[in-house]
């Protein structure tokens, strides 16, 4: 089925498109290292000390105080959440389209190679020219998923090789030092 092999070739960047962008709605995008200070003022940071401090909470009666505190964060915490659900719906279901539709056309072809070809294709020989693509683009969406962002990935090598590269205070295969009697 070299026709069907041909046209998912050219199917190709555009799955690999739209299963990038799945990935990234489904698993989101690494965001670095987060402000502690940030974290303690965030909805989830005022929940865990809530809860951890329940007794004092309790005792103060400062319940209400709290609840309020954490609808604060909230609303600081996505200022813009409205448009942000908007905006991923409407990414997550671009993602389906182009998927769903590639998809259509491809059994639509085969199909209609099939019909026009039968002595020459059987439908076994559809299925696997069909299924070796569609797998196959599977990973390379989760394999391309963050391609775009070789900042970001310039900066961990960098401090994954300066970790390497520093020299430990502790070394094993040192003979000077403290050592026990």
């Amino acid at each position: 089925m070299w026709q069907f092999a041909l046209l998912a070739i050219g199917c190709v960047p555009v799955m690999g498109f739209a299963t990038s962008i799945q990935m990234k709605t489904m698993l989101g995008e690494d965001i670095g290292n987060v402000n502690a200070a940030d974290e303690l003022n965030s909805p989830g940071g005022i929940v865990v000390e809530t809860l951890l401090n329940i007794r004092t909470v309790s005792a103060l009666c400062l319940e209400n105080a709290r609840y309020e505190n954490y609808k604060r964060a909230l609303l600081n915490a996505e200022p813009n959440h409205n448009f942000d659900a908007f905006m991923g719906g409407v990414t997550a279901g671009l993602s389906m389209f182009i998927q769903q539709w590639v998809n259509a056309l491809q059994l639509w072809f085969g199909g209609y190679l099939l019909f026009t070809f039968p002595e020459t294709y059987g439908f076994k020989d559809f299925l696997i020219a069909n299924f070796a693509i569609l797998f196959s683009l599977f990973g390379l969406g989760a394999a391309f998923q963050d391609a775009a962002d070789t900042a970001e990935v310039k900066k961990s090598i960098g401090r994954i090789f300066y970790l390497l590269d520093r020299e430990s205070k502790i070394d094993p295969l040192s003979t000077t030092g403290k050592k026990l009697d």
